[in-house]
């Protein structure tokens, strides 16, 4: 039994795991969560793990919000930037979209997700991940909660939208 759990440990690991990004959860490879707002660590640590794609989920009247800046800082940096404003309590229709967003994206991609603490972006995750990678909810869930889903609000979305899928 030890035997397996120390074979099984490399895999688990992988699935999230703290990153060089300050503050971003690898949840799985390539894709990372960002628990507040880029800054220029977060900038300078994004180049360094070559990352291709900033999601920024945050809404209109959010503090710290200049999207203009942040995104011609990507440009600067050669990252394609996406403006998607979500919600504490995300609709089908946004985890639709983001799904598809992550499944289309070039092989090779890097992609760091963010809103103002982290709560949407790993919600947004977690259905993708269970969906289109195939990992149990539970184990989605939990990765999701240590990129930083925090609102009970927020895990009743991720879980309505799951259900509607046949994978609550």
């Amino acid at each position: 039994m030890s035997r397996m759990v120390f074979l099984l440990l490399p895999v688990l690991m992988l699935q999230a795991q703290e990153t060089t990004i300050p503050g971003a959860v690898e949840v799985r490879p390539g894709i990372f969560i960002l628990r507040g707002v880029p800054n220029e660590g977060t900038c300078a640590a994004a180049k360094k793990q070559r990352i291709t794609h900033v999601i920024d989920l945050r809404r209109d009247g959010e503090p710290n919000l200049n999207c203009e800046s942040e995104s011609v800082r990507m440009q600067e940096l050669g990252v394609q930037y996406l403006r998607y404003a979500v919600t504490k309590n995300p609709p089908a229709g946004d985890f639709d979209f983001l799904r598809s967003f992550l499944k289309d994206l070039p092989k090779g991609s890097r992609v760091l997700l963010h809103c103002s603490n982290g709560n949407r972006a790993a919600a947004v995750v977690i259905p993708w991940l269970v969906l289109d990678k195939g990992l149990p909810v539970e184990e989605a869930l939990r990765i999701g909660r240590m990129a930083g889903l925090q609102l009970p609000q927020t895990e009743e979305a991720v879980r309505r939208y799951l259900g509607s899928k046949g994978r609550a």
